[in-house]
């Protein structure tokens, strides 16, 4: 067949599936409007919905949907539905009185595919599962004993980055050098989170001191997967709405993401299995690391602990611990130096 007939025969069928789920949008809409109340809506296009109502940044432009419809307004999106709480009345509402109606996130087919098939913490349902796992995170890995029992590593890779900073510094022409805060600030949340949840290293190489990094080499294979894995999620997102994307894979993302998956569960295997070797040597109770427990715990409750599960709960320390340390941090400095009596009251 020749390359244009083929490009033809795809592009009608294409057609075809969005004239067939727009059909099937505007039946089941119209089915819901008779059933159900809905709060206010912009005028939405076939199959689309309101996707091309939400531009970068997506903040601004929900706020400038809600100056217009309300506080409380609803969106298709694709072929999911979502109702906007742009209130701070209405959003206490939600997640005090009404929270139990809230706890569960969309099981969008892009997260299932890096989160072990939504058994990471944010991902999981609320349930017998989620509650075992929030109570071994609250109790055993995020406890007042074991956060004590992490502060050494976070000090020590917190003063490695300023050591760093200073010699960058000190070399540079003038005593100033130019510095990418945000990632200086997420390499050393990435690097300290790697050492209390699996002990990558005890201490620093002095060769290590001059290295333009604050990261340990686990670390750094770990950042080199984060990297991957993000672009491929943001280009996996409209999959989420768009399931004929899914369906397609025409640029071979879903390919790429299990390839990404794969190379970070053996990552993740290796930190558990080399915590499983020093287990096995004897390993102090106060020198262990959540990889370290949770192994301990696997002891007494294989069933309930398996590989799979503590694989889980160490991707949602690194990726809810990270990114978002590094984020809270940057604003702090932004907001510091936008307001230099906070800064000079913060210095003394």
């Amino acid at each position: 067949m020749e390359p244009a007939a083929y490009v033809t025969i795809l592009f009608l069928s294409f057609l075809f599936l969005f004239s067939l789920l727009g059909h099937r949008h505007r039946k089941i809409n119209g089915e819901n409007k008779r059933m159900q109340r809905l709060p206010p809506s912009p005028p939405a296009i076939p199959v689309l919905g309101h996707l091309h109502l939400l531009g970068k940044p997506i903040h601004a432009a929900l706020a400038r949907l809600a100056e217009r419809y309300g506080p409380v307004f609803f969106l298709r999106l694709g072929s999911r539905e979502a109702v906007v709480v742009s209130s701070a009345a209405c959003a206490r509402e939600c997640f005090t009185e009404h929270d139990v109606c809230f706890a569960n996130r969309p099981r969008f087919p892009s997260l299932l595919l890096v989160s072990f098939g939504g058994a990471t913490l944010p991902m999981c349902g609320y349930g017998p599962y989620w509650r075992n796992l929030r109570r071994l995170a609250t109790v055993q890995l995020l406890s007042a004993h074991r956060v004590s029992c992490m502060l050494p590593a976070i000090s020590g890779e917190a003063r490695a980055m300023a050591r760093r900073m200073y010699r960058s510094a000190a070399d540079a022409p003038g005593g100033a050098a130019r510095v990418e805060l945000k990632r200086r600030l997420f390499e050393v949340s990435l690097s300290a989170l790697m050492e209390t949840i699996a002990r990558t290293k005890t201490s620093r190489a002095e060769g290590e001191a001059d290295a333009d990094t604050d990261m340990s080499p686990e670390a750094q294979e770990l950042m080199k997967e984060l990297d991957v894995f993000i672009p491929l999620l943001s280009a996996a997102n409209m999959w989420d709405y768009l399931p004929v994307l899914r369906w397609l894979d025409v640029f071979g993302v879903r390919r790429k993401i299990l390839a990404a998956v794969r190379a970070r569960d053996a990552f993740l295997r290796r930190l558990i299995d080399a915590e499983r070797r020093r287990l096995d040597d004897g390993e102090e109770s106060e020198k262990k690391s959540m990889i370290g427990v949770l192994l301990s715990l696997q002891k007494s409750e294989p069933e309930v602990y398996t590989d799979t599960t503590i694989m889980a709960l160490c991707s949602s320390m690194f990726s809810g611990g990270a990114e978002t340390t590094a984020t809270a941090a940057e604003w702090a400095m932004s907001l510091l130096l936008n307001h230099p009596e906070a800064l000079t009251k913060a210095r003394a």
